[in-house]
């Protein structure tokens, strides 16, 4: 739950405790957003607009059981499209799909998702930003598309966007049947640099992140530990490739990897190397070997062209990859 005007701390708790609350929220349905049945959006929806107290125990990472949150047994039919949480004063604005035939007694696994600068929740989700994530991801957990505030995550609204991630999280978790310990996030660019800052400072209340061209902003006392996939360009001129190398290594020790990988990094970054220098844009991945229960890590690289011109943004293919990462944990 981010909260906007509360003080940046590790723990959702703390963050919940300066909220005033979710005072209003509207939201505008789009039927075909709904994977499952479409449902009407009335005021009485049976929406609960408190904030709950996030929980006081973490999730380890060896703990596979599933934690359901306090939505579940609730609406069977919950609000789907474009919606609005009402967060530090301000309205927040975002998307939310279910999967067919949702069930409120079944706890899933839930994607936050934020694009790029500039963008929306829109255009992330309509794959002009974010392209591959509707594909991989909506029909598999429920997946929200969050706009920031201001024209990135990471500018002067960085806290604001934190408190904004803080109320929603919570919020979704109250009014949706969630898994609360399989909570993911995932991002491209401006949006890949907010998953790792997350990570930072809500990896105790993550299951993995999935940053797409981005970099650690925040590397100071973080919070807890989590699974990472991190996909990177080779060629990308927004964000240098030696960003992601950098994210991919830390999380790699971090999570007490090996520096063995499946294939070898060099033998994978020839290969995607000596595809793009002949015009044929390819996406290849290596899992790292001996990390902790849990705590997997992956590297993806491509050659595949991005919206600057170069190898920056998030590939088709990184959504369905997700996916394939997260859905075991």
């Amino acid at each position: 739950m981010l909260l906007f005007h509360c003080p940046m701390l590790a723990l959702c708790v703390t963050a919940l405790a300066c909220s005033d609350g979710v005072n209003s929220q509207r939201q505008t349905i789009t039927p075909d957003l709904n994977t499952g049945d479409t449902t009407s959006n009335a005021p009485d929806s049976g929406m609960s607009n408190a904030l709950p107290a996030a929980p006081s125990d973490l999730f380890p990472p060896s703990d596979h059981t599933s934690h359901p949150s306090a939505g579940c047994g609730g609406n069977g039919s919950p609000p789907v499209g474009q919606q609005v949480l009402s967060t530090g004063g301000q309205d927040g604005h975002y998307l939310i799909t279910v999967p067919r035939g949702y069930d409120p007694n079944t706890p899933y696994a839930l994607g936050l998702v934020f694009h790029g600068a500039n963008n929306t929740e829109v255009t992330c989700r309509g794959g002009g930003n974010c392209i591959g994530v509707q594909m991989g991801l909506e029909g598999n957990s429920i997946v929200i598309y969050v706009r920031s505030f201001g024209t990135s995550w990471t500018n002067e609204t960085l806290e604001q966007n934190v408190a904004y991630f803080d109320d929603l999280l919570a919020f979704t978790k109250a009014n949706y049947c969630v898994d609360e310990r399989r909570v993911y996030a995932l991002g491209t660019s401006s949006g890949a640099h907010f998953s790792n800052i997350l990570g930072c400072r809500r990896g105790d209340q993550l299951l993995a992140i999935a940053p797409g061209a981005g970099e650690r902003l925040e590397k100071a006392d973080c919070q807890g530990r989590f699974a990472a996939l991190v996909v990177h360009g080779i060629d990308d001129i927004s964000v240098p490739f030696r960003f992601g190398e950098e994210a991919r290594d830390f999380y790699a020790q971090q999570n007490g990897c090996s520096s063995d990988t499946v294939p070898p990094l060099a033998e994978l970054h020839a290969e995607v190397r000596a595809a793009r220098d002949a015009g044929t844009e390819i996406f290849r991945c290596a899992n790292y070997q001996g990390c902790e229960d849990g705590l997997p890590v992956r590297w993806c690289e491509h050659g595949k062209g991005g919206y600057d011109g170069s190898t920056h943004g998030y590939p088709p293919e990184a959504g369905p990859e997700t996916w394939d990462f997260v859905s075991p944990l």
